[in-house]
């Protein structure tokens, strides 16, 4: 997850998109299996939304199946069994194969919610997905259509993959909780060991925040968290 998160800040101070939405996914998946559906499934709604503006199927694919997962978890099985076909569609749009290893992570979930759907209503539902084009899917993936009211909220709600970034200047919640600890008066180094991460990724993270929100020192951050309430 460190390494993920370190990729993030890199990909983000570089702007190498298509690596970001990989880092962003690879984060979705490992917190998923963390057990934390609730911070996987922003993760994931986050690279569904760069993926939407990228056309990129390969992650969209993957983060459509983790939203599946998650829906199958939380008892949505239609849900679950049209955002497989969705991610399934897509994979074999660009020739995208899983190892053995990915197939068996998905397929408890995949199972759980052809069971609960029984055999003809999960065949509908799969190909109802499957007719899905790319900005269909995500659209589906990141709305609340289909979704029960017992699903888990996110901190973060989209009604359609344009919406806007819930923090200011578009800070991840990484971000914001880096530039807390900035505007706390921690060294580099304690934050560092505050949030389990290298020195580098901090640094990373800081240079990323310093560019969105137009500042190049630890005061004019400081100032910043302040005014928006982040400190």
């Amino acid at each position: 997850m460190a390494l993920f998160e370190e990729a993030e800040a890199l990909s983000r101070e570089r702007k190498h998109r298509s690596i970001l939405v990989n880092a962003i996914d690879n984060q979705g998946w490992a917190t998923f299996l963390r057990g934390d559906y609730e911070r996987a499934k922003v993760l994931y709604e986050e690279s569904l939304v760069l993926c939407a503006e990228l056309g990129e199927k390969v992650s969209a694919s993957e983060s459509l199946e983790g939203m599946a997962c998650l829906s199958a978890a939380e008892g949505e099985a239609e849900r679950a069994a049209k955002l497989f076909g969705a991610a399934e569609a897509l994979r074999e749009a660009v020739a995208y194969r899983h190892t053995p290893e990915e197939d068996a992570l998905r397929e408890p979930y995949l199972a759980t919610a052809r069971s609960r759907l029984g055999e003809a209503a999960w065949e509908e539902a799969l190909a109802q997905g499957h007719a899905m084009g790319l900005g269909e899917a995500i659209g589906y993936a990141v709305s609340a259509e289909g979704s029960s009211a017992t699903t888990l909220s996110s901190t973060r709600s989209h009604s359609s993959p344009s919406s806007e970034p819930e923090h200011p200047a578009g800070l991840t919640s990484r971000e914001i909780e880096v530039l807390g600890l900035v505007a706390s008066g921690m060294s580099s180094p304690r934050i560092a060991k505050e949030l389990f991460l290298s020195p580098r990724t901090v640094e990373a993270h800081i240079t990323s925040i310093y560019h969105k929100i137009g500042v190049s020192s630890r005061s004019a951050a400081t100032r910043f968290a302040i005014e928006h309430g982040l400190a």
